[in-house]
């Protein structure tokens, strides 16, 4: 069990909170005494899409654990992953992976029709990058990122608002940042092996992938700034514009981990072991409710 429970990658499931992202920053909606009564109604039609979408990224990783069991055993750390290693057999985990899709795609059904539309958006996205999208560079990049744009965008069609643009170009940003940092963080670690831990790899090392970074950022953090001033469901008089500095320093000190830590290449693994780095996420988290509640 706990090998199924390995296979399931729970820290992950942090990614999934993006989902609550659109109802965070709705200010008419989650931080409004007029809707109040709406938001246990709305919240825990959220926490479905949310548990829905668990189940449905566990499912992805088990698919891709199935079809990367050959190049794992080669990686130093990967190797020990249940079904590199053996200990979890083909046959459990095709079940368990149709068991997590099928009850995760149910979940986001339930709530609406149309986010399981979206569900279905995301599995087929992530089943194409498994047979072979992630062998194809930049695709393979693009392929991940989309997943956290598809996350903040199953939210706004669960509380059914019409976000701002910018908060999906901001997603959209924030996301190629995380993904291609984990890229250069496993071309680093791995040296000279780079190629056979991942075929793609060899094409991201050297300068191509620290300019892509260094693209990914900068926009990241201009998108940021822009979704600040204009997003309609942001109050008018640019407050959250106080979270902007917490939001540089959280992405120059992932940057900084990126190039340092022997955990860079799970983006998960350094948000839960660097405390600066949480620190930073949670005075983000204290400051932009306090903008939205007592200024907005």
């Amino acid at each position: 069990m706990a090998d199924v429970f390995r296979l399931l990658r729970p820290l992950q499931w942090a990614k999934n909170g993006l989902v609550f992202l659109p109802f965070l920053f709705a200010v008419d909606v989650a931080w409004s005494v007029e809707s109040a009564g709406e938001v246990p109604e709305l919240l825990l039609r959220l926490a479905l899409v949310f548990l829905g979408f668990c189940g449905m990224s566990s499912g992805v990783y088990v698919l891709n654990d199935m079809m990367d069991r050959e190049a794992d055993r080669r990686h130093p750390l990967k190797r020990r992953r249940p079904i590199a290693s053996g200990r979890v057999g083909l046959p459990a985990a095709a079940a368990l992976l149709a068991a997590l899709a099928g009850t995760g795609l149910a979940a986001v059904w339930y709530v609406s029709q149309l986010l399981a539309l979206v569900g279905m958006l995301y599995l087929a996205i992530n089943v194409a990058y498994s047979l072979g999208g992630k062998n194809v560079p930049l695709l393979d990049v693009f392929a991940v990122a989309s997943g956290y744009v598809i996350r903040a965008a199953a939210g706004a069609l669960t509380i059914e608002v019409e976000p701002s643009p910018w908060l999906y170009a901001t997603t959209g940003a924030g996301a190629l940042f995380i993904v291609l940092g984990r890229r250069y963080a496993e071309a680093r670690l791995a040296g000279d092996d780079a190629g056979q831990q991942r075929r793609t790899l060899a094409y991201y090392a050297g300068p191509f992938i620290s300019q892509l970074l260094t693209i990914s950022a900068t926009a990241a953090l201009l998108s940021y700034t822009l979704y600040t001033i204009e997003a309609d469901n942001l109050p008018d008089n640019n407050a959250m514009l106080f979270t902007l500095p917490l939001v540089a320093l959280g992405l120059f000190r992932y940057l900084y981990l990126l190039n340092t830590s022997s955990h860079a290449e799970s983006p998960e693994q350094l948000m839960v072991r660097d405390l600066p780095l949480l620190a930073c996420i949670a005075a983000w988290l204290a400051v932009s409710a306090a903008v939205l509640l007592l200024i907005g």
